[in-house]
């Protein structure tokens, strides 16, 4: 069995700045920051899959009908209450939106679930293992900064092995848009 998810990744100096304004949020409460070598933009987790699924959903990412696009990231915010995600939002349009639904509907056809919540494009910058009230006025002072745009031309299958240091991903399988 291989813990997957489908994905696409902007560039690493957008990871990179994401990360840097991630750093200015340290010391507002105990949390546990990603990686900029690990950021990404999930389209679906699949949780764990067999072996011979792969060959079925690579064939299905193979079918996408996207072509690449011009991705914006900007913006700072959280999801939960109180926040348990720090993330970067993603302008483009509605592209990585799309491209999620292609994905999810080939997915849905190989059998795995669909997703019940709608579906919300961003980057994970960090994630609230404990808050505090510091936290707010510091995503304030980050809250509209402009991490920049790049184009997504690939989707990616990947890998995911969770360590105790961390999780470790590796890209099975790259499909250009």
């Amino acid at each position: 069995m291989v813990r997957a998810f489908i994905a696409v990744e902007p560039s690493a100096e957008i990871r990179n700045a994401v990360s840097a304004a991630g750093q200015e949020l340290r010391g507002a409460g105990r949390l546990s920051f990603v990686s900029p070598n690990l950021m990404h933009i999930t389209l679906k987790f699949l949780g764990e899959v067999s072996e011979s699924q792969i060959p079925k959903i690579t064939g299905a990412l193979d079918a996408l009908s996207a072509s690449a696009y011009q991705l914006n990231v900007s913006g700072i915010s959280t999801f939960g209450r109180p926040p348990r995600v720090i993330k970067a939002e993603v302008h483009d349009g509605g592209a990585t939106a799309s491209l999620a639904a292609d994905v999810e509907l080939r997915l849905a056809k190989l059998g795995f679930p669909r997703e019940d919540k709608p579906f919300s494009p961003h980057i994970t910058i960090a994630r609230v293992k404990e808050y505090s009230p510091a936290l707010q006025p510091k995503i304030a002072a980050i809250k509209e900064r402009d991490f920049g745009t790049c184009e997504i031309s690939a989707v990616l299958l990947k890998k995911s092995v969770l360590t105790p240091s961390g999780p470790i991903y590796s890209t099975l399988y790259r499909v250009n848009l």
